[in-house]
Parts: structure tokens; C-alpha cells; sequence
């Protein structure tokens, strides 16, 4: 075994990929999960890109890795960031590979912008303004440009076009893999890299716009959707013929996918229940002041306004607890039938779970999270939307994440070891194992694949 390449499927579910590699759609899935078992991946609180991917690169959870959404507090006050490659404070796979005397080609993933120096090659995935930061070495941005590459698919108005808006999904994803091959190598060329991780985004960004359509066969839209998919097998296809029978290779996605049949404005519901001054007094993060005693950032972390914490805080150490446990059994009181929420409510709960920050990460970097985390049910997709129109509403996503049922599958693992659950801090020293390299400072644990590499040469982690 020589190299391990991870293709990154952003999205996909374990219950999708099966039925549309049993339907026929997606052959090149079909035969990958024939030869090898296919765990359910469990993704880290909150269940979003950026915290995944960077559990993802660096095999631990949020409170060692530092990211705890796609938007974070400084520390100190209310001003926020977008989290990028500068806010992990973890060792990344390309650090622990090159540490073997490894070369990694990491290639779109999410919240690696702007690309480091690294003994490698890297293209950073969203969010990332702009190309010539996106790439290591820089004569990559060269390469892509001819290539026509997207760093990100343009969405346009989906509800009105959506047939023009899969067509540029289909157009993205050409480009993107044509980008991969020149970073991977192709034609005989001999490949750079021992570690490569290839992700394709455009999965997720179709299921959140489309998921009905997908998820319904009568849907006027269904073929076209599925359509979709078939051209994510031919890239698979294309992406499975760089690398060699001997090779590892692993299937992953970041979070799993569901239905979304109502918004719920976290921000929104402070507000109705006191805990949140109202938007005339608080238009903005920064207004917030001494007549709050919480609020919510994306997509479902709630704050509470500490004196300790913040520099208007109004709540003592002891009185933040308490007022914590106080929303801690209201979410987990809420219930819904259709778009209404609320206590009283004769439906299923509106959250799966609501845990303190303690309760779901261990780490150096713990109290820079969120009080509370709740984990939507099944249909809802929560937002921490800071003046919504309304509480309880719907918009133009039809889809939205799910913690599990993601997927992380190993091509000829033996699959009376491979575990039928794993976490996403697995994933990297899971692959680093197959490397012949091991990770033992990562919250995960290798997966047992029944393979491994073995290397005399080069450290290890």
C-alpha cells in the first residue's frame, strides 16, 4: 500500500448513496461499496462544515481544535470572525504526514482559506474570496485559472431557475475535478503526494436547495436532480482511477442530510421569552447590554451573558448557570406540528437534544464555546439569525444537515472489523494509519481496516 486518498462526498447520506447505488445511479459508488464496509459517520456539535472539516483535518473536537461554528466570537467582547486555516489550533493530517517524511495534496476542503505553507500541495475550499490565497504552491492558481476552476458554485436565484442553477452545479464540478486531476496527477504522471484528500462540495449545496425534489420521485424535478448525481459518480469514477489497487481508499462526508420544513430563529425566541432584549434595543451583537441575559450565533449555540465573559454582562457565574439549565428545559420542552413551536404543541420535540458545552467537548479551549448546544430534530433547521422576520418560518432550503448518517467508507477493509459507527475525529488518524503512521495525541482512534501500511522510514506523530 503507498498512498491513501479520502474523496469527500460534502453531505452525503449513508441512506442516499445506498439507494442510488442500488438504483443504478451511481455505479462507480455501487462497486466501492462492494468491496468495503460503509460506517455511519457521527459528526461533531454543531452539525456544520466548519466544525467537521476541522475535526476532520486534525482528529479532535472543537474545544482542542478551536472552531466552533462558521462564525465565532473574538475573545473579550462581541465582535465575530469567520473561522478560516488561521483559527485551528490543532496539528492538521499534513502536518502529522510530513512529520513521516509525507507529502499531502489537500484539495477543497472546507475552512483550510488562505492556504498555508505545507509540504505539499493545498486548494483551499470555501470560504474563499480569492484564488491567488487559495493555493500552495502559488503557480496552482495558473493551473486552475486555465482550467476554468470555481473555488466556490455561483447559487443564483435557484427558486426561480432551478434547472440553471444544477446546470452551474454540474459546471462546478467538472472544473473541480478537472482541478484535482492536475493536482493529483493523471496520464502517468507520477503522483507528489502520499495523503490526498479530495472534497466535492456540490452535493451539499444541491441538497439544501433540493433535497424535496431529491427526496420525493413524483417531484417534477426529481429526474433532474438525480441527474446530478450520476455526474458525481462519473467524477468519482475519475477521481478512483488516480490512484492504484494497492492504494487506500476512503469514501467521507462531513455531515448527514435530512428534509427542512421550518426555520426556527433561536435569537427570535430569546426575545419572546426575556431572555434577549428586543431587536429595538439590540439591532446588533455589538448593542448587546445589561438588559440581556443570552443570545444565540448559528446555528443552534447559545450564550449566556457572563460578567466574567463579557464586558456588558449581566449574570453572575452561579446566576449564568441557572439561567442556562432554565433554556436548557424550555428547548428541551419545545414541540411542532408543521411550522408551530411550542411547549403546548401536540408533535415531536423540536430538538434531539440540548447539551452544556461540557457535556459535549473536552479541551484547552472550552470556554470559548457556546453555554448550551442543541441538536435539531429531524425537519428543523435552526438559526441564530440575530432579527428575524419571524420565530418559526420556511425559506428556500429544502434540506439541512444532520449530525449523523454521514458516511466514511474504506475500499477493501475487512468488514468484520470495520466499526459500524464512527466518529469524525476517527477519520484522520484512520487514514494516517493506513499510511503506516500514527496519531496518538487525536481525541479518534484509527478504525480498524484490516490493512496498514508499513513504513521504515520517516517519525511518526
Amino acid at each position: 500500500m503507498n498512498r491513501a486518498l479520502a474523496v469527500g462526498l460534502d453531505g452525503m447520506t449513508l441512506d442516499l448513496l445506498h439507494r442510488l447505488a442500488a438504483g443504478g445511479v451511481m455505479p462507480t459508488a455501487a462497486a466501492l461499496l462492494e468491496s468495503g464496509p460503509c460506517a455511519e459517520l457521527v459528526a461533531p456539535l454543531p452539525e456544520i462544515s466548519s466544525t467537521s472539516w476541522a475535526s476532520f483535518l486534525t482528529g479532535v473536537n472543537p474545544a482542542r481544535h478551536g472552531v466552533f461554528g462558521f462564525v465565532d466570537l473574538l475573545p473579550g467582547g462581541y465582535d465575530t470572525f469567520y473561522a478560516d486555516a488561521r483559527t485551528l489550533a490543532a496539528p492538521t493530517m499534513w502536518e502529522v504526514a510530513a512529520r513521516a517524511g509525507l507529502r499531502t495534496a489537500c484539495l477543497n476542503v472546507p475552512g483550510t482559506y488562505p492556504a498555508p505553507i505545507l509540504h505539499g500541495a493545498l486548494v483551499s475550499g470555501f470560504v474563499a474570496p480569492r484564488l491567488s490565497r487559495a493555493v500552495f504552491p502559488p503557480r496552482l492558481a495558473d493551473t486552475l485559472s486555465a482550467l476554468d476552476y470555481e473555488l466556490d458554485m455561483e447559487i443564483g436565484d435557484v427558486a426561480a431557475d432551478p434547472h440553471a442553477f444544477l446546470a452551474r452545479a454540474v459546471r462546478a464540478l467538472r472544473a473541480r475535478v478537472r482541478g484535482f486531476e492536475a493536482v493529483l496527477g493523471r496520464d502517468g504522471a507520477e503522483p507528489d503526494w502520499d495523503l490526498g484528500v479530495a472534497v466535492i462540495t456540490e452535493t451539499d449545496r444541491v441538497q439544501h436547495f433540493l433535497w424535496g425534489p431529491l427526496d420525493d420521485p413524483g417531484h417534477p424535478l426529481h429526474d433532474a436532480v438525480v441527474d446530478f448525481y450520476r455526474e458525481v459518480d462519473a467524477a468519482l469514477a475519475r477521481l478512483v482511477a488516480l490512484v492504484d489497487d494497492e492504494d487506500a481508499l476512503f469514501l467521507v462526508s462531513d455531515h448527514g442530510f435530512g428534509p427542512a420544513t421550518c426555520q426556527f430563529a433561536l435569537n427570535g425566541w430569546l426575545r419572546e421569552g426575556g431572555w434577549l432584549a428586543p431587536a429595538q434595543i439590540t439591532p446588533r451583537l455589538t448593542d448587546l447590554d445589561a438588559r440581556s441575559q443570552a443570545f444565540a450565533l448559528d446555528p443552534a449555540r447559545v450564550y449566556l451573558h457572563r460578567k466574567s465573559r463579557f464586558p456588558s454582562g449581566s449574570l453572575s457565574d452561579e446566576d449564568a448557570d441557572a439561567v442556562r439549565d432554565e433554556i436548557a428545559d424550555e428547548l428541551r420542552a419545545l414541540r411542532r406540528d408543521g411550522t408551530r413551536i411550542g411547549p403546548d404543541v401536540d408533535g415531536p420535540p423540536v430538538f434531539d437534544a440540548v447539551e452544556t458545552a461540557a457535556q459535549v467537548y473536552s479541551g484547552p479551549l472550552l470556554e470559548r464555546g457556546a453555554d448550551l448546544l442543541a441538536t435539531p430534530a429531524l425537519g428543523v433547521q435552526p438559526r441564530g439569525t440575530w432579527a428575524p422576520a419571524a420565530t418559526v418560518g420556511t425559506d428556500v432550503f429544502t434540506g439541512t444537515h444532520t449530525r449523523g448518517n454521514a458516511i466514511f467508507h474504506a475500499r477493501g477493509a475487512d468488514r468484520d472489523r470495520f466499526p459500524a459507527r464512527v466518529d469524525m475525529t476517527d477519520v484522520a488518524p484512520t487514514l494516517l494509519g493506513a499510511l503506516g503512521v500514527d496519531a496518538p495525541d487525536m481525541d479518534g482512534r484509527a478504525a480498524d481496516t484490516g490493512r496498514r501500511a508499513q513504513r521504515t522510514t520517516g517519525g511518526t506523530a
